[in-house]
């Protein structure tokens, strides 16, 4: 950028400060003696590019405006990427400002308004901040020394800038990963902790369902036989109340099966022996005796014996069929009888039965222990009696009513014991449940801390790759700044010192041609000294508008040849124009200038002015 005119009320010791129509190129010269106000000047342009000078913090900014004034204002007038710009910018004695950027062609609408906005827009025109500004363009009163190698303008002419804002936002994530890291390990161990509690183990889950089984594989066993017994007990009752009549029955259908049997031969006999041996005595008198008491009836012998054989076959048969359903009807009785001693042996199986399937190892409560089953022998016994039908109904009532009893009391025994064990069950589920969730939740947290590892050890691969980009950089940077500075300092010097060293640190070090050796900055004289930092400080001008976008500049020197003799001034003036291309305009504060061909303007300040105003070609200071 090239300032084309400065005008500023109210700021420093100016009243009043106009600067019209200032030349593009050359030498532009303030002189005068001390404290008359000449590096003000310096400070205004810098408080109207970037609303603070170097020689005030932020919070004493309103010492800026004049005393006894309320407020001041400054207006620059500038040329920058072939556009010409007026930023306007006040500012009153609590340190408030506003500002604003204006086109001098459209001067209707601002570019830009505010504070943030005009210094945002600014950086982006101008391609520079307020400390690359300071550390290249402005050179403030007594601080012609080495600039801070690691300021964040030299890191930005040296292009590693962004380099180390990666590497420090990297260094935050690694910082926040590790800490993550540390809190899901943290988390881990717990969650370790309470899994260790829970225990879900699978085989105890599968031990209490097999136990549950069981117990309620027995309970219905137990539910069954109780409804066996009153069953078999009612079958028994009624199979035994007609045991009695079907025996009765059973001799008398004997007794009538044998005696018409007997009739049968007899009758047969007799019919045989009429039939082939009707001589036979005493046949022929028993046959007339028959044959008389037959005939009253109208019957003849043959026929009716034949009818009686007959009829006797038939009581016969019947009387068969009849014992036939009778011993069927005792069969079936017996089978009654029979399912009541099997179902008493099954209760007697029950008891013989383990009241754990083995899996289990916990207590529990005796079956029936209020009730004591019968024994083994009485059992037996009993069973034997109701097979043989002799135990009397109340008998085997009473054993069943107490056999029920002791199932009842097992059931409930058992119903208890299953709740337990479901109880027990649901708590392992649940256990298996949270487990599960929680291991899951563990496996995702040992991910999550895999992704972070592996996260930090990206990111400090990335640092270290950074770090060696910008430290190649950086080495570029200051070997370029050497190569500047060693062409500018034999010109400043007369060629008595023709080659610089410059560390990394930016620490110099000068050939001495008279000495034929390096010197360190402190075996020279401070003439020199100021020799060899004006060269290097111009180089990092040089350097830093190689790195914006190519155009024309100002640099503003305070006081940069102090200690300078009259031959040494008049060669770096004469010198300064020729350095560069890009820096045209160069603003020099000295007390004194030679009078010669190589200033473009020459700006004097009177001893104690209060209003400064020049124009084109003249200089006028007023009281």
């Amino acid at each position: 950028m090239i300032i084309r005119s400065l005008q500023a009320e109210n700021l420093r010791k100016y009243r009043t400060l106009r600067l019209d129509e200032l030349p593009e190129q050359g030498v532009i010269a303030v002189s005068g003696d001390n404290e008359t106000g000449k590096s003000a000047i310096g400070e205004i342009i810098c408080f109207a590019l970037f609303g603070r000078t170097y020689s005030l913090a932020a919070g004493d900014l309103g010492k800026l405006v004049r005393w006894g004034a309320i407020r001041g204002r400054v207006v620059l007038r500038f040329t920058a990427k072939d556009q010409e710009l007026e930023i306007i910018r006040q500012l009153d004695r609590s340190g408030e400002q506003s500002a604003r950027v204006i086109l001098r062609d459209q001067p209707q609408e601002p570019v830009a308004r505010g504070l943030g906005a005009v210094n945002e827009y600014l950086e982006r025109t101008l391609g520079y901040d307020f400390e690359e500004y300071i550390d290249t363009f402005y050179l403030a009163q007594q601080e012609i020394t080495t600039p801070h190698p690691h300021s964040p303008s030299m890191k930005a002419m040296a292009g590693i800038a962004p380099l180390e804002r990666c590497v420090a936002e990297l260094r935050s994530e690694v910082e926040c990963d590790e800490t993550a890291d540390g809190r899901l390990n943290r988390e881990v161990a717990d969650l370790d902790g309470e899994l260790a509690l829970l225990s879900p183990d699978r085989l105890r889950l599968d031990a209490i369902e097999q136990e549950l089984a069981h117990k309620t594989d027995r309970e219905q066993r137990f539910a069954e036989r109780i409804g066996a017994l009153a069953t078999a007990v009612s079958g028994y009752r009624s199979a035994r109340g007609g045991l009695s009549l079907h025996a009765f029955g059973l001799r008398l259908a004997g007794f009538l099966q044998a005696l018409a049997f007997l009739l049968l031969l007899a009758a047969a006999g007799f019919w045989a022996f009429l039939l082939f041996k009707p001589e036979l005595w005493p046949l022929p008198t028993i046959r007339n005796h028959l044959e008389e008491r037959i005939a009253a009836a109208g019957l003849s012998l043959e026929p009716t014996l034949i009818y009686l054989i007959v009829a006797l076959v038939g009581i016969l048969l019947l009387t068969w069929m009849w014992i036939f359903t009778l011993n069927l009807g005792i069969r079936r009785r017996r089978a009654r009888a029979r399912r009541l001693g099997e179902t008493l042996q099954l209760v007697e199986e029950l008891e013989s039965l383990p009241m754990s399937n083995g899996s289990q190892d916990t207590a529990e409560a005796p079956l029936a222990d209020d009730v004591p089953a019968l024994d083994s022998e009485r059992r037996s016994r009993l069973v034997g009696r109701v097979l043989a039908l002799e135990a009397t109904p109340g008998e085997a009532r009473t054993a069943v009513r107490h056999e029920i009893a002791w199932l009842e009391r097992g059931r409930e025994t058992l119903a208890g014991q299953r709740a337990v064990l479901m109880r027990a069950l649901a708590s392992a589920r649940e256990d298996q449940g949270r487990g599960r969730q929680l291991q899951d939740k563990r496996e995702a947290l040992v991910r999550q801390g895999d992704d972070c590892r592996t996260r930090i050890e990206t990111r400090r691969l990335a640092c270290e790759l950074l770090q060696g980009a910008a430290q190649q950089m950086a080495d570029g940077f200051n070997e370029q700044l050497r190569n500047l500075a060693a062409r500018n300092l034999p010109q400043f010097t007369d060629r008595r010192y023709e080659y610089l060293q410059v560390d990394d640190d930016l620490q110099v070090r000068v050939y001495s041609n008279e000495k034929r050796g390096f010197l360190d900055f402190e075996e020279i004289s401070s003439g020199t000294q100021r020799q060899i930092m004006l060269a290097l400080r111009l180089a990092l001008a040089q350097e830093q508008m190689s790195r914006i976008a190519m155009d024309r500049q100002f640099i503003f020197l305070d006081e940069p040849f102090a200690f300078f003799d009259d031959t040494r001034m008049r060669g770096a003036l004469r010198l300064l124009p020729q350095l560069s291309d890009f820096i045209t305009q160069h603003w020099i504060v000295a007390q004194r200038f030679p009078r010669d061909e190589f200033l473009a303007l020459e700006i004097h300040c009177g001893s104690h002015p209060d209003t400064l105003e020049v124009g084109v070609a003249e200089v006028s200071a007023k009281q």
